[in-house]
């Protein structure tokens, strides 16, 4: 099953870009890890050859390269993909080898051309100092248990969570069938919590802390953290991911990287600390369709049963303790987590309180907007056109949208949106978490300058804009594929690093045309001033015997200043 099911994908691929199945392949597997849609890893992850649009020679022996943006912290995901059945060490070294010397030593490799843009925006992120995670992913269609190969040892030598990962192709079966259950309908999950009495009046209980607001009910105790992790093994068991235990809101782990969940794992390992951690934590928040407050004990203890409880706030807890519970549970014995669970299903009081309480951790803005109306009334407009508007987890891997042509996710068209209709490509450019952020409070905010167009009203412009968005963004992703070695186009040394500022050059020569698809004339008169202002800048930081940098450029708001002037467009 496992192989009709990879290799249908690969055929359905190599047919919609004309790609032989090894490169569909790297595009199926990376869209696997990263939950992307295939038109986005073809797109913009992908290492190609630009002269044939397929899987290039000079890419050092990195196949996708993709950046996750988040403030001054950033993820770079580093893919090498093998459409075979067997791990080679010499491929498995040379992958490693040749990410440390591009990279981390910054030194050039032969046959690595293909890779300059990205290796310009690595350089321009650690210049802005920007912090930058790197994760390694090694994947290949075979099986890590077949005695015919050396899969199984050179998995355990080479594989490092987090790190370095070797992904087999049941790995990647078991992740596509988990993010598209995990789109569906989430299974009941009905629970029974032991809150832990106190240990301080003899004769008085003192488990439960219990209030009523506006008919929403709130309970607040302590549980062993032992009893956190059967919970979650519980929504594993039942739902096949532990995604579905955490509401949409939140649904981003940090990893055991970042400085507050080692503390906890340094608490959690300390023999002589580790007994006080829920003084150092700040617990769990809960929300439940249905909370039964005990009117008293049982055998002297409270029973607390809850139906679909969900985590609102405590995502890096509760991952940190599950993660080390499957390591270790016998050193989780006697260590307490705090828990205040609300019995509610009103999505706005859910927005309020996952809000109000996830104040330590970024908060996953991708996941937040998914469901808000202006969303669902886009995703059918884009139906309506044959686009598989994508707004959640797991719907890429959707059959039921099979037919539609092409599919595109929400948070690429609302940054083109952002570039063009909005008039801030240089923002669009630099952080797409702040701007999905701007475009969440504009749904919710009615003082939000935005919030006329992104209030959910059928009437609203956006629905029009949007889709007007994504045609400037699929024509530019293209023609930036064809010309891009295009002898023609080859004073053009912008076009990798230039979409958002193309975008909205076109749009302003289009903005009183209506609803369009073809910019053909557009874009070659944008890429003349784009030319023009590329020349004159590196002009400056010549004569100053400094180094300029293209992708940095495009990330400043002076792109956009030195474009308005081009065409005599005056600033706000």
């Amino acid at each position: 099953m496992k192989d009709l099911f990879i290799q249908g994908y690969l055929e359905r691929i190599s047919k919609q870009f004309m790609i032989s199945n090894d490169d569909a392949f790297e595009v199926f597997s990376i869209a696997v890890i990263l939950d992307k849609s295939f038109e986005e890893v073809y797109n913009e992850i992908l290492i190609i050859n630009p002269e044939n649009n397929k899987s290039s020679s000079q890419d050092g022996g990195i196949d996708g390269i993709y950046f996750e943006e988040n403030g001054l912290q950033c993820t770079m995901y580093v893919f090498q993909c093998k459409n075979s059945k067997k791990l080679e060490q010499g491929k498995l070294d040379k992958f490693r080898d040749n990410f440390e010397e591009l990279f981390l030593k910054g030194n050039v490799l032969p046959n690595s051309k293909d890779l300059s843009s990205k290796i310009e925006e690595y350089k321009d992120l650690t210049k802005k100092g920007v912090i930058i995670k790197h994760q390694l992913y090694f994947l290949y269609n075979g099986n890590a248990l077949d005695k015919q190969t050396s899969n199984e040892q050179l998995s355990k030598h080479y594989h490092k969570e987090n790190n370095f990962e070797i992904i087999d192709s049941d790995d990647l079966y078991e992740k596509v069938v988990r993010i598209s259950d995990s789109s569906s309908r989430r299974k009941t999950i009905d629970f029974t919590f032991n809150p832990v009495k106190s240990n301080v009046i003899e004769g008085d209980n003192q488990a439960l802390y219990s209030y009523v607001i506006n008919n929403v009910k709130a309970l607040n105790f302590r549980i062993e953290a032992l009893e956190l992790c059967k919970l979650i093994e519980k929504e594993v068991n039942l739902n096949g991911t532990l995604d579905t235990l955490y509401s949409e809101n939140i649904r981003s782990f940090l990893g055991s990287k970042t400085k507050a969940n080692q503390k906890m794992l340094a608490t959690l390992n300390d023999p002589s600390i580790k007994y006080y951690f829920p003084f150092l934590n700040n617990g769990l928040t809960l929300l439940c369709e249905k909370l039964n407050i005990p009117a008293n004990t049982q055998l002297g203890e409270y029973v607390v049963q809850v139906k679909n409880p969900l985590i609102v706030n405590g995502l890096q807890t509760s991952r940190v303790i599950y993660d080390f519970f499957k390591k270790d549970p016998e050193k989780l014995n006697r260590i307490f987590v705090n828990i205040r669970i609300y019995e509610s299903t009103e999505k706005e009081l859910v927005d309020l309180i996952t809000d109000a309480t996830n104040t330590q951790t970024p908060i996953n803005f991708k996941d937040k907007i998914s469901n808000e109306d202006f969303n669902t009334i886009t995703k059918e407009l884009f139906k309506n056109n044959e686009i598989n508007y994508l707004t959640k987890r797991g719907e890429n891997f959707n059959n039921s949208d099979i037919w539609l042509k092409k599919s595109i996710p929400n948070e690429t068209v609302l940054k083109f949106w952002y570039a063009t209709f909005y008039g801030k490509p240089d923002i669009a450019k630099n952080s797409i978490s702040s701007i999905l952020e701007d475009i969440y409070d504009a749904s919710k905010l009615s003082n939000h300058p935005l919030h006329y167009l992104f209030n959910g009203s059928k009437d609203s412009l956006i629905y029009k804009q949007l889709l007007q968005s994504y045609y400037i963004y699929d024509f530019i992703s293209k023609k930036r594929k064809e010309n891009i070695n295009n002898p023609n186009y080859s004073k053009y040394i912008h076009l990798p690093y230039s979409d958002e500022l193309i975008a909205y050059g076109i749009y302003n020569e289009i903005k009183d045309k209506g609803l369009t698809q073809n910019f053909d004339l557009e874009y070659t008169k944008v890429n003349d001033f784009i030319h023009e202002m590329i020349s004159d800048e590196k002009a400056k930081y010549d004569k100053q015997n400094k180094a300029f940098s293209i992708a940095s450029y495009f990330k400043k708001q002076l792109c956009r200043i030195e474009y308005n002037k081009k065409i005599d467009l005056l600033e706000d």
